[in-house]
């Protein structure tokens, strides 16, 4: 079959193509589909069950002469019309019914398959997820209602520091203490009252100031203002969580 590809497609709008011995039936090719198969755009689209397509046939072809051809995927009269049955699987694999009702070779890769109407090649299995992907569904892990005191400028002293903080934790008995900072300490209590009565006996406290310059307070000897971070207790109330579950190591 020494005929170019564009000379093959004229004859296949003229003639008709029988699959046989493998495949019963005749069909016709119109000018339109055979152009579409010559000039599939870029890209795929999903094809969803009872699609029309055209898709690549793995088995033989009757020419018309006599001649049977066993077919490879770049023979454009190799690609047959069918609807989709189902696809694409894990492997990007359509199922194919052939229009002549023929059920061999109905397993076609999705690069062999296009969709009738516009010749576009049918979307493969979806890709794996990315790390981005992934990231985007991660979620936080749960902490502690938490108290941030920040200390005055003498917090950078390492003696004033300390006393600062063995000071605080005297006072409010945190469950966790996380220290070694200049000019802050982070307090973390499992039960929200006592989160919140932290905050709010040093909140009473530093608010007795009535200087405009925050930095020359000293209403509070060690801290000059407060803040919760993450969720306050109110918040945590309201979504069930009085008490930060605590997990305990068996020895």
């Amino acid at each position: 079959f020494a005929m170019t590809l564009p000379a093959a497609a004229a004859a296949a709008a003229a003639e008709s193509w029988s699959r046989g011995p493998t495949l019963r039936g005749a069909w016709h090719l119109s000018v339109l589909r055979v152009t579409a198969l010559l000039l599939t755009p870029a890209g795929g689209i999903l094809c969803t069950p009872g699609e029309p397509v055209t898709a690549f046939f793995a088995g033989q072809v009757d020419l018309g002469s006599g001649e049977v051809t066993t077919c490879k995927p770049e023979m454009t009269y190799c690609f047959f019309p069918g609807k989709i049955h189902s696809g694409p699987d894990a492997e990007g694999i359509y199922l194919i019914n052939w229009d002549d009702g023929d059920t061999a070779n109905q397993r076609v890769s999705h690069k062999f398959v296009k969709q009738i109407d516009s010749g576009t090649e049918c979307d493969g299995p979806e890709p794996p997820r990315g790390e981005e992907e992934q990231e985007e569904g991660w979620l936080p892990p749960e902490i502690p209602c938490t108290v941030l005191p920040r200390l005055h400028w003498e917090g950078s002293d390492p003696q004033w520091n300390k006393e600062a903080i063995e000071a605080l934790k005297s006072s409010f008995a945190p469950d966790e203490v996380i220290d070694g900072f200049d000019w802050h300490v982070i307090l973390r209590f499992n039960n929200v009252d006592r989160c919140e009565a932290a905050y709010k006996s040093l909140k009473k406290v530093l608010d007795e100031c009535k200087e405009p310059d925050p930095e020359k307070c000293r209403t509070h000897p060690h801290v000059k203002a407060v803040e919760y971070v993450g969720d306050d207790p109110d918040t945590r109330r309201r979504t069930g969580r009085h008490e930060h579950p605590v997990q305990r190591t068996e020895l």
